[in-house]
């Protein structure tokens, strides 16, 4: 009786010195190429998964140019692989179509902005709106834009971004008075492809009416 009770009180320091007998669990390594996404967004998505705050098996993850390296579970690795799968994708290129309109006391309707005056009167309570320039951009991910509005009066630019599939983010999107040369509008926004949006607004130099700047954007093909 005596040695099988040593028997069993041996065996069972040796499980408890193996790997996972503590309740811990048991972790993996893999390595994620990246197809389109760059390391840094794919970290954000995935950091959920990856628990780096676990007692005694932490999980990790590291970032090299085209690739994450993620330690942690099985199944959180599938998880990650899911993940990865479905935003990891090429981004289409984009049209960008926007409208710089004045908003002041018009008692016409201007043909030309008839697609967006009914959703700006939604919105404002001005008496009328005229378009006062506009321009159609395409765009890559990642990629900068920047567009003369009214025969060189004004000037948009944005820099363009995916931020996940079916969002596009235009980032410091700012609207330019070349005479004189000012800053009217400065903002981030994120849009839909087919969503019209009103970026933003901006008294009109040396007037009391105000510009409203319009985004209509769309996706135009596989990009990359």
């Amino acid at each position: 009786m005596k040695t099988k009770q040593i028997a069993l009180a041996a065996l069972s320091a040796v499980l408890l010195g193996l790997p996972g007998c503590r309740g811990e669990p048991t972790l993996d390594t893999r390595t994620f190429a990246l197809k389109s996404m760059d390391p840094y967004t794919a970290q954000q998505i995935i950091a959920p998964y990856v628990f780096t705050d676990r007692a005694g098996a932490p999980g990790t993850m590291s970032a090299a140019a085209a690739s994450l390296t993620v330690r942690e579970t099985p199944d959180n690795l599938e998880k990650i692989e899911r993940v990865l799968a479905e935003y990891d994708v090429p981004r289409p290129d984009v049209r960008l179509r926007f409208q710089l309109i004045e908003a002041d006391g018009f008692t016409e309707s201007d043909p030309a902005i008839a697609a967006v005056e009914a959703e700006l009167r939604k919105v404002f309570q001005f008496r009328g709106y005229r378009l006062v320039g506009e321009a159609v951009v395409s765009a890559t991910d990642d990629s900068e834009v920047q567009q003369s509005l009214a025969g060189g009066q004004y000037q948009v630019e944005a820099q363009i971004h995916w931020a996940q599939p079916g969002i596009i983010r235009l980032e410091e999107v700012s609207l330019y008075s070349a005479d004189p040369w000012q800053r009217l509008l400065f903002t981030t926004v994120n849009v839909r492809p087919g969503q019209t949006l009103v970026v933003g607004t901006a008294a009109k130099d040396k007037s009391t009416a105000t510009l409203l700047l319009t985004l209509v954007a769309e996706e135009v093909g596989a990009g990359g």
